[in-house]
């Protein structure tokens, strides 16, 4: 209690009241500025966000679970890819200690509250840079209103939104005990570090470890050449054990994702042939070109200062005052078909498949980062340019083969992360912390050497701006997907779509052209004394915000915002879904149109597919081998009783009256050595009578089935996700084959109440024996990761407070 005492009493001396209520009103302002920005939430809508409805679809039995009496966690839904753990639907385990700081943010209404965050650690991060309130502000926004931080809130990545919106406070804890504030670096440091970790997004924890690395590289080389090294080490001694108790915190849910990853299409595969017959390449991690296929084209690159260069998203709005529209009408075609089409043109012609928005940073925020480049010195300045140049090497992905298969082949983890253009999250944290606090050191320059600077930063991005429009006449402005579009619109209309593309990269060069005249006229009237400094940053603010926001609203669908009860209409039931649910029984419903990728159908149903970057590897493993051939036997096995499927635009069901139901037993074993072969097998097997399993699993004196028991029967009495009961009834030993997904790290199998051994058998199902005289069947999932976990987390927060204690008392004991 007194340790409790001493701890509060030190805090509350440590806070200037004057400076915390500034703050207060600053992180007001930017709380109203989020909430204006999503503004129809203040008239009750709520944003429809694609992936938070496929979550959803997925997590339904987690919410009926928690919305039970009582309510209950489940580690286990089966209503998607025959069952999978939780641990990546969100979740939610014991002793999370951080959960009390989630909810700062999320007094606001999503995605409001993600947006703020952006703000909150923006302006703390320039704040801790010593920047004054405007500047700190100015940063903020230039972060946060970035494109693709917007557009990721639209589309629903509300987790990796997150991730990212504590890297600035995780660097600002850095850089604080880089400053020799110690107690509270390492006190930002550790709840920043637990709460980006907590968000659950790793590989964008991963970016920012290349972030944290260089900036620990370049400032220990700034430490070393000052004959400062010992105190540089304690420094970041600091920030480790931070670090690890803040992996501590989270020890679940790390320990958790890091035993399913295993299991997942992340994990290695035990397989090592191809579908085709073909060796497999044998990686533990996912294939090479699904990591790479959303890489960043290198001239793609200069989208981030002019974001319709190559095309801007997939899906491009022209207007109705458009050459291409024009043409159309010209054409005959009917006015409202034609607005419809030019409101979606596929102007998009970069190296990536489908892109939502392009990543534009700002003209405004590149030209200011040149400027404070040129300004600037110091290991801030050097630590932020070698990491973007970082970022764009590793978002470039294929582009640039010998690094990325560098990176791939031996960097621990990185072969687990896809979409590697997104590695240019940490561009949109960099760029504008160069920007504003590069223009801070800008305005502290003498007159003279402001203009000789801003010379400079003009020539360079004229120059840019005149090597652009000679470079038009050589590019193709044709992608990698226009041999779709040619065979679908046609050799005309594609040739009209090209003609729009050169359009946008005209307008959008010249639109930056004038934001660039704006910045350099203004700063050059500052610079000569005609604009006092207040004025001048006054106008920066304002061409900056107007920049980034012109850009952000071509992109952000207002449609979108919906009323609480469209919302969830979302997933309608069809006439074919009502029929299946009056079947009460147990079963599987596949949806052979959208096959494994159906979250629709796991909304409504247990189904075969469902949506999730890291499914179950073995349903996919089977799915690519055998729905093509011999699709009718695996479908019996995996209990789909229902198939649904589109005629004439309407959703049909089919009945499947050949599926074998929750469990059958079988009369032959056949015992396999490997993975590829008990697969292979599936082909040739009467997979009603018989199964297949590797050899190792079955006890020596296990005594194999020779015949089938015709009087067996087997009834499901409690049906929930982590926990099923089943009665049945036989005469003789059998054993028997359950259409229930195998995952080995948490099930367990009791007959009678005693606990027996649950076998793999037919690649990816359960098979028990089962005795005679028995009645009882009960499954249960109880994952031993989450009580390890658990412990881990109690002892990291008595570690937490005993190191927080120690260091109050120490720092006490030295101003005595």
């Amino acid at each position: 209690m007194l340790g409790n005492t001493l701890i509060m009493k030190k805090l509350i001396e440590s806070i200037s009241w004057k400076t915390l209520s500034s703050h207060s009103f600053v992180v007001l302002l930017l709380a109203f500025i989020a909430l204006l920005y999503f503004n129809p939430l203040l008239s009750g809508k709520v944003l429809l966000q694609s992936d938070i409805q496929q979550y959803k679809s997925m997590s339904r039995q987690m919410k009926e679970a928690r919305e039970a009496s009582p309510p209950v966690e489940t580690y286990w839904i089966d209503n998607s890819f025959l069952g999978m753990p939780t641990y990546q639907l969100g979740a939610e385990y014991p002793a999370d200690f951080l959960m009390p700081f989630y909810y700062i943010t999320r007094i606001l209404p999503r995605p409001a509250h993600l947006l703020f965050l952006y703000f909150l650690g923006g302006y703390l991060l320039f704040s801790v840079l010593g920047l004054r309130r405007t500047y700190a502000i100015m940063g903020a926004l230039s972060f946060g209103f970035s494109t693709y931080l917007l557009i990721i809130l639209q589309v629903g990545h509300n987790t990796k939104a997150e991730a990212i919106g504590y890297f600035p406070f995780v660097l600002a804890g850095l850089l604080l005990l880089l400053q020799n504030k110690r107690l509270m670096g390492w006190l930002l440091s550790t709840l920043a570090l637990g709460m980006q970790i907590r968000a659950n997004h790793y590989q964008m924890t991963y970016y920012l470890l290349f972030l944290l690395f260089i900036f620990g590289l370049v400032y220990f080389w700034e430490a070393f050449k000052k004959k400062d090294v010992n105190n540089f080490l304690s420094q970041i001694i600091l920030f480790a054990s931070a670090g690890i108790l803040a992996l501590g915190l989270n020890a679940t849910p790390l320990l958790a994702t890091q035993e399913y990853t295993q299991f997942s299409t992340r994990g290695p595969s035990e397989l090592r042939m191809q579908p085709n017959g073909t060796p497999k390449e044998n990686t533990s991690g996912l294939d090479y070109n699904y990591i790479t296929q959303y890489s960043y084209g290198l001239f793609e690159s200069f989208s981030l200062l002019f974001p319709r260069i190559q095309g801007g998203g997939s899906r491009e709005d022209v207007g109705t005052e458009s050459s291409l529209y024009y043409y159309l009408i010209g054409r005959g075609v009917p006015v409202q078909q034609a607005a419809s089409f030019v409101s979606a043109v596929p102007t998009y012609w970069g190296d990536q498949p489908i892109l939502e928005a392009p990543a534009y940073i700002g003209i405004t925020i590149f030209f200011l980062a040149l400027l404070g480049f040129r300004s600037s010195r110091g290991p801030l300045r050097k630590s932020l340019i070698l990491v973007i140049i970082v970022s764009l090497l590793l978002s470039w992905g294929k582009n640039v083969p010998w690094l990325t298969n560098l990176l791939i082949d031996y960097f621990p983890l990185y072969n687990k992360f896809r979409a590697v253009s997104s590695a240019q999250v940490l561009l949109e944290l960099c760029t504008p912390i160069l920007a504003v606090w590069g223009l801070a050191q800008f305005f502290d320059k003498e007159k003279q050497e402001q203009i000789k600077i801003l010379r400079g930063t003009s020539i360079v991005f004229g120059a840019l701006v005149l090597s652009l429009f000679a470079l038009k006449g050589m590019l193709s402005f044709q992608g990698a997907m226009d041999s779709y579009l040619r065979q679908g619109y046609g050799n005309a209309i594609f040739q009209q779509i090209v003609e729009t593309r050169k359009s946008l990269y005209n307008q959008d060069i010249l639109r930056g052209m004038i934001f660039i005249f704006g910045m350099a006229g203004v700063l050059y009237l500052g610079s000569r004394e005609k604009l006092k400094s207040k004025q001048v940053l006054g106008i920066l603010f304002i061409l900056v915000i107007a920049d980034l926001l012109q850009v952000a609203e071509r992109y952000m669908d207002r449609d979108l915002f919906v009323s609480p009860r469209l919302a969830r209409q979302v997933f309608v039931s069809s006439a074919a879904d009502r029929t299946i649910l009056q079947d009460k029984g147990h079963y599987r419903v596949y949806d052979s149109d959208a096959q494994l990728k159906s979250p629709r159908t796991a909304y409504f149903h247990h189904a075969l597919g469902g949506y999730h970057g890291a499914k179950p590897r073995r349903i996919q493993e089977v799915y690519d081998f055998f729905m093509e051939y011999r699709a009718e036997s695996i479908l019996n096995m995996l209990n789909v009783k229902y198939i649904l499927y589109k005629e004439e635009d309407k959703q049909k069901v089919l009945v499947n009256p050949q599926a074998l139901g929750i469990a059958w037993p079988v009369d032959s074993l056949v015992m396999v050595k490997d993975a590829d072969t008990e697969l292979n097998y599936l082909k040739e097997l009467d997979l009603s009578r018989q199964a297949v399993l590797q050899a190792g699993q079955l006890p020596n004196d296990f005594i194999p089935p020779h015949s089938i028991d015709s009087s067996f029967n087997i009834s499901l009495v409690t049906n929930y996700p982590n926990k099923l009961t089943y009665q049945y009834e036989i005469k003789r030993d059998q054993f028997v084959v359950f259409s229930e997904a195998y995952y080995q790290k948490g099930w367990k199998a009791y007959v009678e109440k005693k606990e027996v051994p649950i076998y793999k058998v037919n690649f990816l199902l359960r098979g028990l024996w089962l005795p005679a005289a028995a009645k009882e069947i009960r499954f249960e999932f109880q994952p031993p990761v989450v009580r390890l976990g658990t412990q881990i987390r109690w002892g990291s927060l008595l570690l937490f407070f005993i190191s927080l204690g120690g260091a109050l008392w120490y720092d006490n004991k030295a101003k005595r």
